[in-house]
């Protein structure tokens, strides 16, 4: 956890969210409570931006309380539930990714005539997907708005910790998560593991221009560089340098200190385990299954 704040100070997207980790820091009175402040960041930045089939956490205190939890009560009032079907999103994405995962190169199936004539010979086609980077389901099952409803709570802080980031949260709320700026064309393979943290863009000093990274191995057929682009900047844009920047920011951070590692083994072992082992080794699995209650 204390890894966690440290690689969010190093790698933070700007200075904005720089000095909002390093103010949650400050705040502490005991160097032991540091971990509560990675275990919240942990909680609420790196596992809503990392795809998993866990239960959603439970609710956790702000190292800021007070004027934290004002933040999330008005956002508790505006989030807005987000439709589930986002075939008009995919669509868009395609005509504007010209109808090819941005990473690969490769092309859709379904790629229209006049797509498939600029090759010489007929180009390898591949189901694409359809790629958020603030993930949809933080949309998802927050209605009913009452305190009951742990979901509202879990999405609300999420947020609330992003406008405490000062990104724009009505930019991505209830529909607008399946904006052009949050998607992006992908094949499966290259879209899990955008998901799971493995891959993100890297900004270069070229505008919409990035460098593709992975932790793991660089499967020979990724592109090292990717160049969005539109024709129709206003109806299709392309997608947010800023949100692309945090995803970024939480790869190298879940990465660099373990607990993207972390993360899937609890998770996994959840799943998987049949009984705690009795010399105490599966606290952190009992942990993860009683704050999920």
């Amino acid at each position: 956890y204390v890894r966690i704040l440290g690689f969010l100070v190093l790698y933070a997207p700007n200075r904005t969210v720089r000095h909002e980790v390093v103010k949650c820091i400050h705040s502490r009175k005991n160097e032991s409570d540091l971990t509560n402040v990675g275990r919240f960041f942990e909680c609420y930045v790196i596992i809503p931006l990392k795809k998993f089939k866990g239960r959603t956490p439970n609710p956790s205190e702000h190292p800021s309380r007070p004027s934290f939890e004002a933040v999330k009560n008005q956002v508790k009032v505006e989030i807005s539930e987000a439709p589930k079907d986002h075939r008009d999103a995919k669509r868009k994405a395609l005509i504007r990714d010209n109808w090819r995962c941005v990473v690969t190169g490769f092309v859709d199936l379904n790629a229209p005539e006049d797509i498939i004539a600029q090759f010489e010979q007929p180009p390898r086609g591949i189901n694409t997907e359809c790629a958020h980077i603030i993930p949809e389901a933080t949309f998802f099952g927050v209605n009913p708005k009452s305190e009951e409803n742990t979901k509202l709570d879990f999405s609300a802080t999420i947020l609330a910790v992003l406008q405490r980031f000062h990104y724009d949260i009505s930019k991505f709320n209830g529909e607008k998560v399946h904006s052009l700026t949050n998607v992006m064309t992908l094949q499966k393979d290259v879209h899990d593991r955008f998901d799971q943290l493995e891959l993100y863009f890297e900004a270069t000093s070229q505008k919409d221009h990035y460098e593709v990274k992975c932790y793991g191995l660089m499967p020979p057929l990724f592109q090292q560089f990717v160049a969005f682009s539109t024709t129709d900047p206003e109806h299709l844009p392309v997608p947010s340098p800023e949100l692309l920047a945090l995803h970024a920011t939480c790869c190298k951070v879940a990465n660099l200190s373990g607990a993207a590692e972390y993360i899937d083994r609890v998770y996994r072992d959840a799943d998987e385990m049949g009984v705690l082992a009795s010399d105490g080794a599966s606290g952190d699995v009992l942990g993860y299954l009683l704050s999920s209650l």
